[in-house]
């Protein structure tokens, strides 16, 4: 049983002597890298389309759930109501933000239970992507899982897995070989649902990959959901979820169940229309207004036993978090969308009634220990500070790395960076790292300038820039430069083969004459989390594999 029938190649020629593969970290790690990746998956999208019985393109959409329902069998799951009834899960999908909103109601269900709330028990998260640790993806009370249990499980699972396939296929010579196992996202998720009913975790924190009525994670019955939210949407993986909002909003409302509370935004401003900008294409007030019938249709189609809408205008009143180590603007939004959650979810494992009105977002009456939970939450590649220790001697290179990749929270991101400038350095150099996938890089380079733009003088744009695409990318390349040459005429723009060769220019360029004492290159490397990924390792800033 492949992942994917109709589309995803397994690369058999490799021999996995399973074994005799010793049960270490490393070999988890390699049985992982041997997995089918989420790219291999996403391409299928982009190609032309096989027909099915009639003229209509063939939907690879279609396969998924049930396909998650055999290998979960496979792993042993063969009833999920009755096998995945001890947890109860916030189930959280959406365009942006819904990983910060993941780690804030992490934050808040381990406050609670450390404070005494005995119904919230252990706490399980699960997220993606990961940034310098594939172990980041599945938290146990708030942290990675550790080495010696992501070992542990990891060749649980596959073992499960090949005994299954060697039922299934008794002709098969190589049950343990990777042709039997789902693609890398898949597998991770069965993993997770695997160590949080071993490991005794009573509340979950789920965030969806991608869409959400498709998502791996949706085969969670209504019996185990709590709380299902759609964070802000915007225009992403457009072959897997359409053009439009309204389209994307149909697959973010996917994880609207019977009987479940549904939680989302109200109509929100854009980033950019917040600093005077134009709304993104396709993310007008009227699409967003679009967007937000469709997830009210939907919740009302799935009998879901309430859509709350938070309105901006409470979170606007509200003060927010002082000194949360997640900074940005609109995180008091998703602040607000993870403590409406997290506060049902908890009435709903006490036994208590569900709220009916909106004074149930009252965001003025949150209390110490929430508002202290949300000052914790953190997340790797967020808005990240690192400093390079390995930069020339007597100059100091700051790199601010976040992986925004839409155009608003790139402007956001942007805007960051610029609030966070050190004035008390003398003519700092400025620089942007940059690269992206599967994205119009010129335009989001647009979007990310008009961020700084619309906050600082032009004297505040980049020195340089480095932009990071393989030499095969031509189109890519000549979209970038075109947009700086624009936007930004007195940058001086450079295109790299790789993020390690673009570190070593910005490195030469902090050391470089006339540098004086206190001097500095200030960078801002975002684009994707791909990118923020191959940064930290290049800088060595706490990687692990």
């Amino acid at each position: 049983m492949a992942s994917l029938s109709a589309g995803v190649h397994y690369d058999t020629s490799k021999a996995l002597d399973f074994a005799n593969l010793p049960r270490t970290y490393a070999s988890a790690l390699h049985l992982l890298s041997l997995l089918p990746t989420n790219r291999d998956v996403t391409a299928l999208f982009e190609m032309p389309k096989p027909k099915d019985e009639g003229d209509a393109p063939f939907d690879f959409n279609s396969l998924a759930i049930p396909e998650v329902v055999a290998w979960m069998a496979r792993a042993g799951y063969k009833d999920i109501p009755k096998d995945l009834a001890p947890l109860k899960c916030i189930h959280i999908a959406g365009t942006k933000g819904k990983g910060s909103v993941s780690a804030f109601a992490t934050a808040i269900l381990v406050e609670a239970a450390k404070t005494g709330d005995s119904a919230v028990g252990r706490v399980g998260t699960y997220l993606s992507p990961h940034v310098v640790s594939v172990r980041e993806r599945i938290w146990l009370d708030g942290q990675p899982i550790s080495k010696d249990l992501f070992t542990k499980y990891v060749f649980e699972l596959w073992v499960r897995l090949s005994e299954a396939a060697a039922v299934a296929d008794p002709k098969d010579t190589d049950p343990h070989g990777v042709h039997t196992k789902p693609f890398y996202f898949r597998f991770l998720t069965l993993l997770a649902f695997h160590v949080f009913l071993n490991e005794g975790v009573r509340s979950a924190v789920i965030e969806c990959g991608i869409g959400g009525e498709y998502d791996a994670t949706n085969i969670l019955p209504a019996s185990s959901v709590t709380a299902a939210v759609v964070t802000r949407l915007g225009i992403d993986h457009v072959a897997m979820l359409g053009r439009t909002l309204k389209e994307i909003a149909w697959h973010k409302s996917g994880v609207f169940k019977e009987g479940v509370a549904g939680f989302t935004l109200q109509q929100i401003a854009s980033e950019s229309e917040l600093y005077g900008k134009d709304a993104p294409p396709g993310e007008s007030k009227q699409d967003r207004l679009e967007a937000l019938e469709v997830l009210r249709s939907r919740a009302s189609e799935k009998k879901a036993l309430s859509l709350f809408e938070i309105p901006p205008e409470v979170v606007a009143r509200w003060s927010g978090v002082a000194d949360a180590a997640l900074p940005g603007t609109f995180q008091k939004y998703n602040m607000a969308l993870a403590a409406a959650a997290t506060r049902h979810h908890i009435r709903v494992v006490s036994g208590q009634a569900a709220a009916e009105n909106t004074a149930f977002f009252d965001l003025s009456s949150i209390s110490e220990k929430v508002t202290v939970a949300l000052a914790k939450a953190s997340l790797r590649g967020r808005c990240e500070s690192v400093v390079d220790n390995q930069s020339t001697k007597g100059s100091l290179v700051k790199y601010l790395v976040d992986g925004a990749h839409t155009a608003d929270s790139l402007g956001e991101a942007a805007r960051y960076f610029v609030a966070q400038q050190d004035t008390a350095v003398t003519s700092p150099c400025r620089i942007l790292l940059f690269s992206v996938r599967d994205r119009n890089p010129g335009d989001l380079v647009r979007a990310l300038l008009a961020g700084i733009g619309a906050s600082k003088t032009e004297r505040d744009f980049f020195d340089h820039a480095m932009f990071v695409f393989p030499p095969e990318a031509v189109a890519e390349r000549e979209s970038v430069l075109f947009a700086m040459s624009k936007v930004s005429p007195t940058t001086t723009s450079h295109i790299c083969d790789s993020v390690s060769a673009a570190v070593c220019q910005i490195r030469e360029l902090a050391g470089n004459p006339p540098a004086t004492p206190g001097e500095s290159c200030q960078v801002l490397a975002t684009g994707s989390f791909v990118l923020v990924r191959e940064i930290l390792q290049e800088l060595d800033a706490d990687f692990e594999e």
